[in-house]
């Protein structure tokens, strides 16, 4: 039986999520909690901020499949979220907390 990547919905908190985020890009990755850049894949965690990494999101999926492939092998640590459900959910917030 040959095993395909699906997609999972779980609620997050998205507090603790955006902490321990890496977010990889074309090229590197960038820590979500310091903003710190050019943060390699194969890091545990931030050189700048020394937070854990416990989350990935890339912003090409299409693009990165055989990393998620990798990580899904070799790195059960890590939980990889979808980089548009995130930012998108992190910006409703941005305006739900504005106008409290």
């Amino acid at each position: 039986m040959s095993e395909k990547l699906l997609r999972v919905y779980k609620p997050f908190d998205l507090s603790k999520v955006k902490e321990h985020l890496l977010i990889y890009g074309d090229l590197s990755g960038q820590c979500s909690h310091c903003q710190n850049m050019d943060v390699k894949l194969e890091m545990v965690s931030c050189p700048n901020c020394r937070t854990d990494f416990r989350y990935i999101a890339f912003r090409n999926v299409q693009h990165h499949m055989p990393k998620i492939v990798n990580i899904n092998l070799n790195r059960q640590d890590l939980t990889i979220i979808d980089y548009d459900d995130f930012s998108r959910t992190l910006g409703a917030k941005k305006a739900e907390d504005f106008f409290k």
